[in-house]
């Protein structure tokens, strides 16, 4: 079904752009987790039948490239030329990547993907609010049957406004632990701020494991695990906060901070809940991203068809906010926050933490997070993924 141009979520990225400049561009690939165990599924090298026809006119917008500058992994990329895509803001499929052999995934519960988008393909010429998202479609077998496929959609990434390579991690849906035999990707944008020309998809990856609680190469900021916790925030577009005890809504620890929105909606905002102050300090300096993990039980969503939430740092050089994304309910998922190693040395330490939230309609009740958490990698992680 076509789904609409998501206007709100579009005017928010606008003002993340303007007054945080998160996900700014970088001069290198973006590799926040170098250390953790993963496998290759789609590097381009020699993949084959590859199609993309974003607008159906019969055309193959497809390309394997070959310009290093464009190429996060190995010496190749997929080259997707979306000018003038997609028409009317969504188009899914918008390029189809079959897999020459099912990918054994067993084990592995996390999907990642390295996009460079070049600022002259984001309209930059045009006024209207920027907003450029991507929307895998993962077909996987049958675990008793590998003859029957299915189709698993996840949610919506966005990609930088400013241009340049952006990483994106999905939490696969929880049962999903089978075999990879196709990759898709749905586009969405402001329909009157369409692509205006190519991006470029390499290394697609799943972790093994999750990335949920906290990992070996992490360092805990906070936990939200004593009742105390929640007289550390401010309460702002929400109808209150809390500490959470009940141990399926906690991913580690004693405790998970639930975030009322009961009522709360439509639309954009930044100023959820708020804590400037947790009384911690941990050196980002060396950080490579920030992690949070966030469980949404289904009862709490809006009766609408979409519903986003976000989180943002406080350190001592300024704020790095995220765009608000989408998320997979009755689970635990972690979102991410990859770090450029300027943003990780102007946060310099962090302080504090608020939330944003992107809906279309009202709240039905709370949501959890739990963990924030800065990923410090005992090995540098400059650009490129290793482990096959």
């Amino acid at each position: 079904m076509k789904k609409l141009y998501r206007l709100p979520l579009m005017a928010a990225a606008l003002g993340l752009t303007v007054a945080t400049g998160a996900f700014a561009a970088s001069t290198g690939v973006l590799n926040p987790t170098p250390n953790r165990e993963s496998k290759l599924v789609v590097d381009f090298e020699n993949a084959t039948g590859i199609t993309a026809d974003p607008n159906g006119t019969g055309e193959n917008r497809a390309s394997i490239n070959t310009d290093t500058q464009f190429v996060a992994e190995g010496t190749k990329s997929l080259k997707l030329d979306l000018t003038d895509v997609p028409s009317g803001g969504w188009a899914d499929p918008a390029v189809t990547i079959p897999l020459p052999q099912p990918v054994d995934i067993h084990g592995y519960g996390v999907l990642s993907m390295d996009v460079f988008a070049p600022a002259d393909s984001l309209n930059p010429s045009s006024t209207d609010p920027p907003g450029y998202q991507l929307y895998p479609r993962v077909t996987v077998t049958d675990p008793a049957d590998d003859t029957k496929t299915s189709v698993v959609a996840l949610p919506l990434r966005q990609l930088t406004n400013d241009g340049g390579w952006n990483h994106l991690v999905w939490d696969l849906k929880t049962g999903t632990d089978t075999k990879v035999t196709q990759i898709a990707f749905a586009v969405g944008t402001n329909g009157s701020r369409p692509f205006s020309g190519p991006i470029y998809l390499d290394n697609l990856r799943v972790y093994k494991g999750t990335f949920v609680g906290l990992q070996p190469d992490e360092k805990l900021i906070f936990g939200f695990d004593k009742p105390a916790d929640k007289d550390l925030f401010t309460v702002g577009d929400a109808a209150g906060v809390a500490v959470n005890t009940d141990k399926q809504f906690i991913s580690q620890g004693e405790g998970s901070l639930a975030v009322d929105l009961n009522g709360q909606g439509n639309g954009w905002t930044n100023n959820v809940i708020r804590a400037d102050d947790l009384g911690t300090s941990v050196d980002m300096t060396n950080a490579t991203a920030l992690h949070l993990d966030v469980f949404v039980p289904s009862a709490s969503e809006p009766d609408s068809s979409w519903q986003q939430v976000g989180f943002a740092v406080v350190g001592d050089g300024g704020n790095v906010e995220g765009f608000t994304q989408e998320f997979l309910p009755d689970q635990w998922n972690t979102f991410e926050l990859a770090l450029t190693p300027d943003q990780a040395k102007t946060l310099g330490h962090v302080k504090g933490i608020y939330l944003l939230r992107n809906e279309g309609a009202d709240w039905r009740g709370p949501v959890y997070v739990d963990d924030l958490r800065a990923v410090v990698p005992t090995t540098p992680a400059a650009g490129g993924t290793t482990g096959k």
